[in-house]
């Protein structure tokens, strides 16, 4: 006669049941587990390999079909070497204390799955990590609105309960503190900057120019501003960067702009004297150049 094996949980269903059937004299293997029906010759073998299956939580090189997974199964990827959770529908990876992977849609209802933290119950979203493009929010996922409107690539604080970085010190790789300005075109890196033009930055045209406010930087420590859109840049304000630069510079020298458009240059003897005011330094030069071509130097802006 066969008899029935119920699940813990009466309301998970396999089918259109809470339970399945194991015959007699057979081997039923609707989940990932081998029950034996009565009559099974050799039933220990069995009953072994399933102690040695959750044992090993199901480990394997790809995630196991849905179609036997059972709601709150755990599965060990050796591949990625994570663990996973079968949730009743899909695989999904195993959240750790206070953190959950959550996917949630953007305004286009484009999936992103992300890495959500929460405090000690669960229930109010603090960080969100997520490895892609900045995607503003669906107005449809309320588990992290209105606190995460905007989601960016890398770590996301709350914007609504005046959460705030707190540390000893912080440590970049790179060296000059930028913010993102419209510009009225894309300038490559290095390039001298004045506020004008028909946006709001614009690249340098005449020599000793007393209008001198940043150069372009190409991986700023400390950016600003960075979810500007339309055509802009990274001006460096602050701190070490490469700046082009025409003719021959002395490590130490200030450097003003040129007659040649977003290209920096050192004054002669003559000009320290004439036009060696402190609005029209572009920074101090950090290192020598000797050739008369345009090349890079790195500088230090900020400092007169």
């Amino acid at each position: 006669m066969a008899y029935r094996v119920n699940f813990y949980d009466a309301t998970t269903l396999n089918g259109s049941n809470n339970y399945f059937s194991v015959n007699d004299a057979t081997i039923n293997t609707e989940t990932f587990l081998s029950f034996v029906g009565k009559n099974w010759y050799g039933y220990g073998e069995t009953i072994a390999e399933n102690q040695l299956h959750l044992l090993e939580n199901f480990a394997g090189d790809a995630v196991p079909s849905n179609a036997k997974a059972v709601a709150g199964q755990l599965h060990y990827n050796k591949t990625s070497n994570v663990f996973y959770k079968f949730n009743g529908t899909i695989w999904e990876k195993l959240d750790a204390a206070g953190v959950k992977f959550v996917s949630v849609n953007d305004t286009s209802n484009n999936a992103h799955m992300v890495k959500i933290s929460y405090d000690d119950d669960m229930t109010t979203p603090i960080l969100i990590t997520s490895l892609d493009t900045e995607f503003n929010v669906h107005a449809s996922e309320t588990a992290i609105q209105p606190t995460f409107p905007k989601i960016g690539k890398g770590l996301t604080l709350s914007n609504t309960t005046d959460m705030f970085f707190h540390g000893t010190a912080v440590k970049a790789l790179y060296a000059d503190l930028a913010e993102m300005y419209l510009s009225d075109a894309e300038y490559e890196v290095g390039t001298v900057l004045k506020i004008g033009g028909e946006a709001e930055v614009t690249q340098t045209t005449n020599l000793f120019d007393p209008e001198v406010f940043g150069i372009v930087s190409s991986d700023p420590a400390y950016l600003m501003n960075s979810g500007l859109e339309g055509v802009s840049v990274a001006v460096a304000l602050e701190g070490r960067v490469q700046v082009k630069v025409i003719g021959q510079v002395k490590k130490g020298q200030r450097l003003l702009a040129s007659e040649e458009p977003g290209v920096a240059r050192a004054p002669t003897d003559y000009e320290k004297q004439e036009y060696m005011d402190w609005y029209r330094i572009v920074g101090r030069a950090l290192e020598d150049k000797t050739t008369e071509s345009i090349g890079l130097v790195e500088v230090v802006v900020g400092a007169k």
